[in-house]
Protein backbone atom coordinates (compact mmCIF):
# COMPACT_ATOMS: atom_id res chain seq x y z
CA UNK A 1 0.00 0.00 0.00
CA UNK A 2 1.22 3.56 -0.90
CA UNK A 3 -0.04 6.84 0.83
CA UNK A 4 -0.07 10.31 -0.32
CA UNK A 5 -0.90 13.52 2.15
CA UNK A 6 -2.25 16.06 0.47
CA UNK A 7 -2.59 19.57 1.84
CA UNK A 8 -3.70 23.14 0.51
CA UNK A 9 -3.84 26.40 1.00
CA UNK A 10 -1.46 26.68 3.97
CA UNK A 11 -0.73 30.24 3.33
CA UNK A 12 2.15 30.44 4.62
CA UNK A 13 1.20 28.61 8.01
CA UNK A 14 2.10 24.91 8.83
CA UNK A 15 2.10 24.36 12.46
CA UNK A 16 -1.30 22.31 11.70
CA UNK A 17 0.26 19.59 10.70
CA UNK A 18 0.88 18.29 14.34
CA UNK A 19 -2.85 17.67 14.82
CA UNK A 20 -2.36 14.76 12.24
CA UNK A 21 1.09 13.44 12.32
CA UNK A 22 0.33 10.39 14.24
CA UNK A 23 -2.20 9.55 11.17
CA UNK A 24 0.87 9.92 8.13
CA UNK A 25 3.80 8.12 9.34
CA UNK A 26 5.20 6.37 6.69
CA UNK A 27 3.38 8.41 4.01
CA UNK A 28 5.36 8.17 0.36
CA UNK A 29 4.86 11.67 -0.93
CA UNK A 30 3.03 14.78 -0.22
CA UNK A 31 0.79 17.21 -2.93
CA UNK A 32 0.73 20.55 -2.58
CA UNK A 33 -1.98 22.23 -3.95
CA UNK A 34 -1.24 25.88 -3.70
CA UNK A 35 -1.51 29.17 -2.35
CA UNK A 36 1.62 29.18 -0.48
CA UNK A 37 3.18 26.31 -2.51
CA UNK A 38 6.26 27.19 -1.16
CA UNK A 39 5.29 25.64 2.20
CA UNK A 40 5.79 22.18 0.61
CA UNK A 41 9.44 21.74 1.41
CA UNK A 42 8.89 22.51 5.19
CA UNK A 43 6.41 20.09 5.38
CA UNK A 44 7.91 17.33 3.13
CA UNK A 45 10.68 17.74 5.75
CA UNK A 46 8.13 17.20 8.79
CA UNK A 47 6.72 14.04 7.07
CA UNK A 48 10.31 12.81 5.52
CA UNK A 49 8.91 12.34 2.39
CA UNK A 50 9.40 14.13 -1.49
CA UNK A 51 6.39 16.76 -2.52
CA UNK A 52 5.11 17.73 -5.47
CA UNK A 53 3.18 21.23 -5.45
CA UNK A 54 1.33 23.34 -8.10
CA UNK A 55 1.07 27.30 -7.50
CA UNK A 56 -2.54 28.86 -6.80
CA UNK A 57 -3.54 32.38 -6.84
CA UNK A 58 -1.65 33.56 -3.77
CA UNK A 59 1.65 32.21 -5.87
CA UNK A 60 2.18 35.27 -7.85
CA UNK A 61 6.02 34.34 -8.18
CA UNK A 62 6.41 30.66 -7.70
CA UNK A 63 8.20 28.14 -9.93
CA UNK A 64 5.81 25.48 -9.33
CA UNK A 65 3.47 24.94 -12.51
CA UNK A 66 -0.43 25.69 -12.54
CA UNK A 67 -1.09 22.32 -12.75
CA UNK A 68 1.08 18.78 -13.02
CA UNK A 69 0.15 15.25 -13.80
CA UNK A 70 1.32 12.46 -11.37
CA UNK A 71 1.84 8.97 -12.24
CA UNK A 72 1.67 6.93 -9.22
CA UNK A 73 1.18 3.03 -9.54
CA UNK A 74 -0.40 2.87 -12.60
CA UNK A 75 -2.79 6.03 -11.71
CA UNK A 76 -3.18 9.47 -13.46
CA UNK A 77 -3.25 12.05 -10.96
CA UNK A 78 -4.45 15.52 -11.91
CA UNK A 79 -3.43 18.78 -9.21
CA UNK A 80 -4.09 21.85 -9.60
CA UNK A 81 -5.12 24.47 -7.20
CA UNK A 82 -8.82 25.28 -8.66
CA UNK A 83 -8.52 28.96 -9.43
CA UNK A 84 -8.58 28.38 -13.36
CA UNK A 85 -10.47 25.83 -13.26
CA UNK A 86 -14.42 26.00 -11.73
CA UNK A 87 -17.25 23.62 -10.71
CA UNK A 88 -17.36 20.07 -10.65
CA UNK A 89 -17.72 19.53 -14.30
CA UNK A 90 -15.05 21.82 -15.20
CA UNK A 91 -12.84 19.83 -13.05
CA UNK A 92 -13.97 16.47 -14.31
CA UNK A 93 -13.10 17.64 -18.01
CA UNK A 94 -9.82 18.64 -16.66
CA UNK A 95 -9.16 14.91 -15.55
CA UNK A 96 -10.05 13.51 -18.50
CA UNK A 97 -8.03 15.76 -20.67
CA UNK A 98 -5.60 14.38 -19.29
CA UNK A 99 -6.84 10.32 -18.73
CA UNK A 100 -6.49 11.09 -15.14
CA UNK A 101 -8.44 8.84 -12.78
CA UNK A 102 -8.19 11.64 -10.01
CA UNK A 103 -8.01 15.34 -9.74
CA UNK A 104 -6.63 16.86 -6.31
CA UNK A 105 -7.72 20.57 -6.02
CA UNK A 106 -8.03 23.68 -3.08
CA UNK A 107 -8.60 27.24 -3.59
CA UNK A 108 -12.26 26.88 -1.91
CA UNK A 109 -10.74 26.08 1.71
CA UNK A 110 -13.86 23.49 1.95
CA UNK A 111 -12.55 19.76 2.66
CA UNK A 112 -14.42 17.71 0.12
CA UNK A 113 -14.45 14.07 -1.34
CA UNK A 114 -16.79 12.75 -4.69
CA UNK A 115 -16.29 10.34 -7.53
CA UNK A 116 -18.00 12.27 -10.91
CA UNK A 117 -18.55 9.72 -14.14
CA UNK A 118 -15.56 7.37 -12.21
CA UNK A 119 -13.28 10.55 -11.64
CA UNK A 120 -12.34 10.83 -7.64
CA UNK A 121 -12.49 14.42 -6.84
CA UNK A 122 -10.64 15.64 -3.71
CA UNK A 123 -9.89 18.91 -1.99
CA UNK A 124 -8.03 18.47 1.16
CA UNK A 125 -9.71 21.88 2.56
CA UNK A 126 -7.02 24.31 4.10
CA UNK A 127 -4.59 23.50 6.88
CA UNK A 128 -4.12 26.81 7.92
CA UNK A 129 -7.89 28.94 7.20
CA UNK A 130 -10.79 26.17 6.66
CA UNK A 131 -13.98 27.07 5.78
CA UNK A 132 -17.43 24.70 6.52
CA UNK A 133 -16.75 24.65 9.99
CA UNK A 134 -15.17 21.68 10.64
CA UNK A 135 -11.75 23.12 11.20
CA UNK A 136 -8.06 22.66 10.11
CA UNK A 137 -8.45 19.36 7.28
CA UNK A 138 -5.84 17.61 4.74
CA UNK A 139 -6.77 14.51 2.72
CA UNK A 140 -4.87 11.18 3.11
CA UNK A 141 -4.24 9.31 -0.69
CA UNK A 142 -3.80 5.61 -0.54
CA UNK A 143 -3.37 3.12 -3.61
CA UNK A 144 -3.79 -0.48 -2.80
CA UNK A 145 -4.04 -3.18 -5.52
CA UNK A 146 -7.32 -3.13 -5.62
CA UNK A 147 -8.45 1.03 -5.53
CA UNK A 148 -7.36 4.56 -5.29
CA UNK A 149 -9.06 5.86 -2.20
CA UNK A 150 -9.08 9.29 -0.37
CA UNK A 151 -10.12 10.04 3.26
CA UNK A 152 -10.29 13.50 4.87
CA UNK A 153 -8.44 14.20 7.92
CA UNK A 154 -9.21 16.60 10.53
Amino acid sequence: MSKIAVISDTHGSIENIRLFLPRLKGVDALYHLGDHAEDAPDLARILNCGFVSVCGNCDPFSASPVQYVVDWHGKRILLLHGHTVFGRQHLFYAARQENCDAVLFGHSHVASIETYEGVLMVNPGSLSRPRGGKGPSMALLTLTDEALNAELLF
